[in-house]
Formats: C-alpha cells, structure tokens, sequence
C-alpha cells in the first residue's frame, strides 16, 4: 500500500536534488509524496545506470524495505533477492567460532544497476522533473530555495569539507575486490557467509540478484599490506584465469569451509567486468554549505558520509536520512537557509552517528566484550538471532557493542526471558 504521505504542506518551497543514488531519489519520491516541488539532477539516464559497472553491493534491511513500500515501489520481494540467514565465523588462533542466525525480517540484495533506475523511472513517471546532465551547483541554485547535494563524486565533495573531528580515518582502513560470481554451493538456501580473520580483513559470500540473474557476491576486505590485498591488484579482464587462481587461492587458505563449495570447472566472474576494487576511506564532511547567491546546500549520502561497506549500512543510512530530511523540509515554517541547514544537520547527526562509530569500530581488531558476545552467540542461538537482528537497527546496536555494559545488558536480556530485541524501531 502507498502511503500518499502527510507533511504540513510546505508547497511554496522548491527543491533541487543532485545525485540519482539512494539516497537522492528516496529524497525525491517523499518530497513528491508529501507534495513539496522537486527536481532531481542526475548524470546518468535510467539507461546508463542500468548498464555501468557495478560500484557497491548493497544489503537493504527491513526500515529500509518499509520505507520502499511506503513509496511504492518496493519491487523485489522474492527469495532470490533476499537473505534469510548469516554463518559467522571468526577466525582465530586456537578453535574457531562459529554461529548461524536467523535475520527476520529478511534482508533484500538487489544489485543497484536494477534497483535505482526503477526508483528514477518511477519518479519520472509520476510526473517528477527529471534533469540529466552535468552540474553546476550554483547555476542549480539559482531555480531553486535549497539545493541538497547527493552525489559523492570528486566536484561536489569540495563543498563539503572534511569534518576531522568525525573523521578518524584519511586513509583507506580495507582494500576491497568485490564481484558477481557463479560456481558456489550453498549448504543453506539465501543464506549469507561472513568469515572474520582479525588482523587480516574479511571475506564475505553474499547470494544476491544481479543484473544478470541471480548470482553470490564474493567479496574481500583486506587490512591494507595484508595478504587478502592481491585480488584488488590484479587485472581480471587481462588475466580471467589467474585472477580466478588468485581467488580460490586465497579462499583456500582462510575460508577453506567456503572453498570446498567452490566448483572449479563452473567458478568465475558472471561476466567480464563484473568487479569493483578500490578502497573506501571512512570520511564525514561538513553537512551543508552556503553558496554564492545565499542559496544553501544540504549533504546527505555520499556527499556527506562514507563508510566502509562492512557493516552493510550505507545504503539504509541514505535511506534514514533522506525521509528524515524529506520530513523536516515538508514541515518547515521558515525559509530554508543557514538555520535550517544547521539545525537539519544536527538532527540528521542525531542518527547517523551511531552508524559512524559502529562502522569504524568493526575496522579494528574486535575488543574483548565484542568477542565475548561472539562466544555467547556461539553457544546459545537465541542470543546469535538477536545480535544479527540488530543489524536492522543500528542505533539499538551500537548501544550493544560500544561498551561491556551494553554487551551485558544484550545477554540479559535474552537469557533472562525479556523482551526480544530484534525490533526495528530506530530504523
């Protein structure tokens, strides 16, 4: 059901957003929903999204799939684009720990190249003003009262500078060689795999729907010098079968359980091109800026926070933001300059801290109550289906690792018989 939305009615005040992720066009539809003018900027057609190389490998958990749903335009809710369960295992010197959880609700894995030109179709087609093109901020300012900046590449990222304070990080904290493959067993159907090696970096098989079908993402976060680094290094369109040694080499030697379900004659890239390597440096900017005219920008998404894509929350931070954002622009009384921008910035700070801190805290070699929770959920399935059910949820899961205390409170209550803590409710 499509909620028609129920803003105050700020009908007057004419938006301009720049960037066609998710977070832009989220902003977009709720902005139409709720009534309020609005004209999305975007660099790419619908086309061009579609066919491009694939950049992330987003997992959307449940607030993110309600708010969909209230837009309409939640269209993948099928197994093949969903995971019903996480294997954990973290690596260690002595025995390994090992967990399987239940995530309830599921999650859904739909690669971007489908997901956002249905989002920008669908705009256009409920009569959005769509703009395709370059962009030049202060000539978008010009038409309209608040300009929000939802593109993360290299010319908008200038208006936005380095918040240090939030910002830990100015490097790199995993090198990362992510793609679509095809030649995996799964013991457990739409179940996904992640292997911690402390020190080392990640390794994560994730069944997903690609644009070509259904397919697993492998994925490798490598500690930057560590041994999982090489993947992110090679050519695999110059040297498919090496790369491909390279992979099984690797899996072999850290994720050996994943390995074995591996079949070599089938195991390969879904398609040539099929792969994002890079590396992602962690970084939160200053959440708005006053152009030339007067005109103010407001950052959200990649413009004004970066992850690391370990924690699978960077696409449901954007979508929390933008109707967080879509909401105090359709409720606002006043105009929409520096004021405003301050005080929608602090408010959207309010939430997205909790992911910031969360995200750079699982960057580093898991402390000793982290692993004590790992031990708990090892030996008793209630207490794992809960912690993965907080990924739903990443300010009640913050409140859980950032301190032994909280980790001790999470255990109580689940042993104790109190209130099951996979709700959703700060999604």
């Amino acid at each position: 059901m499509t909620d028609t939305g129920t803003g105050t009615g700020n009908t007057e005040t004419d938006i301009g957003i720049i960037g066609s992720g998710i977070s832009g066009l989220q902003l977009a539809l709720r902005l139409q929903q709720l009534g309020v003018p609005v004209t999305l900027y975007s660099a790419q057609t619908a086309e061009e999204l579609g066919s491009a190389r694939p950049r992330n490998f987003p997992a959307r958990f449940a607030p993110t799939q309600a708010r969909e749903d209230s837009l309409g335009v939640h269209a993948w809710q099928f197994d093949d684009a969903r995971v019903h369960s996480w294997a954990i295992t973290i690596h260690g010197e002595g025995a390994d720990l090992e967990f399987a959880a239940a995530l309830a609700p599921p999650s859904s894995v739909v690669d971007f190249r489908l997901y956002l030109p249905h989002l920008l179709t669908e705009f256009a087609r409920r009569g959005g003003n769509v703009r395709i093109g370059p962009v030049v901020v202060d000539e978008v300012a010009r038409r309209h009262d608040l300009v929000v900046v939802a593109n993360g590449d290299r010319s908008m990222r200038e208006l936005f500078p380095v918040d240090p304070e939030r910002s830990p990080h100015t490097t790199p904290q995993r090198i990362l060689c992510s793609g679509f493959y095809h030649g995996i067993r799964e013991d457990v159907p739409h179940e996904l795999d992640i292997h911690f090696l402390p020190g080392i970096g990640e390794i994560l098989r994730i069944p997903f729907l690609s644009r070509l079908g259904p397919a697993h993402v492998l994925a490798f976060e490598a500690v930057p010098g560590g041994p999982l680094e090489a993947p992110a290094h090679l050519d695999a369109a110059a040297d498919p079968a090496g790369f491909h040694r390279e992979v099984l080499r690797l899996l072999a030697a850290y994720a050996p359980s994943l390995r074995e379900r591996v079949d070599t004659a089938r195991f390969g890239l879904v398609a040539p091109g099929e792969l994002a390597q890079g590396g992602v440096t962690p970084t939160v900017r200053r959440g708005w800026a006053r152009l030339a005219d007067g005109t103010c920008a407001l950052a959200i998404g990649d413009a004004w926070i970066t992850n690391d894509p370990l924690t699978a929350q960077g696409a449901n931070l954007g979508s929390h933001t933008a109707f967080a954002l879509a909401d105090l622009i359709a409720s606002a009384t006043g105009p929409l300059d520096d004021a405003f921008c301050r005080d929608a910035s602090a408010r959207l700070w309010d939430h997205a801290r909790h992911v910031v801190e969360w995200s750079n805290a699982f960057l580093a070699p898991p402390p000793p109550h982290v692993m004590e929770l790992f031990g708990r959920a090892a030996g008793d399935k209630q207490i794992a289906d809960a912690f993965v059910g907080r990924f739903h949820d990443p300010v009640a899961m913050w409140a859980v690792l950032s301190s032994p205390e909280g980790v001790d409170s999470f255990v109580r209550s689940c042993t104790e018989g109190g209130r099951h803590v996979t709700d959703v409710a700060h999604g």
